[in-house]
């Protein structure tokens, strides 16, 4: 079994030690220490997994409660709650599901804490790191981009590449390429501060720049 949602955890982690807890991030209006309450909650109340839903009474709830949580609990102490993992009884500390549904989330939370900071330089990650994001882009991404009006292909350079969103017949397409990661930003809506290279006509480039990508 791999470790690369773990290694994200902790990497994560230490960059939300060296976040002041008002720092913004790219999660809306979301700083360092509501992000990392809403990254406790999700492994341990079932408030904030139903305030994920389109349901805005249940987002509500759960916004309360994360607001809570942050005026409840100093941020430091959240933040190692996050690093030490889930209660060891829960599902989420069983090796294979939080390797499969945790590591995008790690990434891209990751990446809303570094480039809420203008112009900071992409990580190196290491190359089986990378092939498990791109794997795990493979189910994700389409789901996340099914709304975008044009088609759109990923590809990572020599690797391969994800049909996102199947274009309609005779319709656009729009091809973005990059490593994982940044394809991932793409993927779940971080488009201006992903590092890619979109190929299309400027229209439907523009369209899948300015696109709302959610789950």
């Amino acid at each position: 079994m791999n470790h690369h949602a773990l290694d994200e955890r902790h990497e994560l982690s230490r960059a939300l030690r060296g976040t002041p807890p008002q720092a913004p991030t790219l999660c809306g209006d979301w700083t360092a220490a509501l992000l990392t309450a809403h990254l406790v909650q999700r492994e341990r109340s079932l408030t904030e997994a139903l305030g994920r839903l389109p349901v805005q009474r249940l987002r509500r709830r759960a916004e309360r409660r994360l607001a809570e949580l942050v005026r409840e609990r100093p941020y430091q102490q959240l933040v190692a709650e996050f690093d030490d993992g889930p209660p060891r009884l829960s599902p989420w500390a069983f090796a294979p599901v939080r390797e499969s549904v945790n590591l995008l989330e790690y990434v891209i939370h990751h990446e809303d804490v570094r480039r809420a900071i203008p112009d900071v330089a992409p990580r190196k990650l290491p190359i089986g790191r990378q092939r498990a994001i791109w794997q795990r882009l493979r189910l994700g991404a389409p789901l996340t981009m099914r709304s975008v009006p044009v088609g759109v292909r990923l590809v990572w350079s020599g690797h391969g590449e994800i049909l996102a969103r199947r274009a309609r017949h005779d319709a656009a397409q729009v091809t973005v390429t990059g490593d994982p990661v940044e394809l991932a930003l793409v993927a779940f809506g971080r488009q201006r501060v992903a590092h890619v290279d979109y190929d299309g006509t400027a229209e439907d480039v523009d369209v899948v720049r300015g696109a709302r990508i959610a789950i």
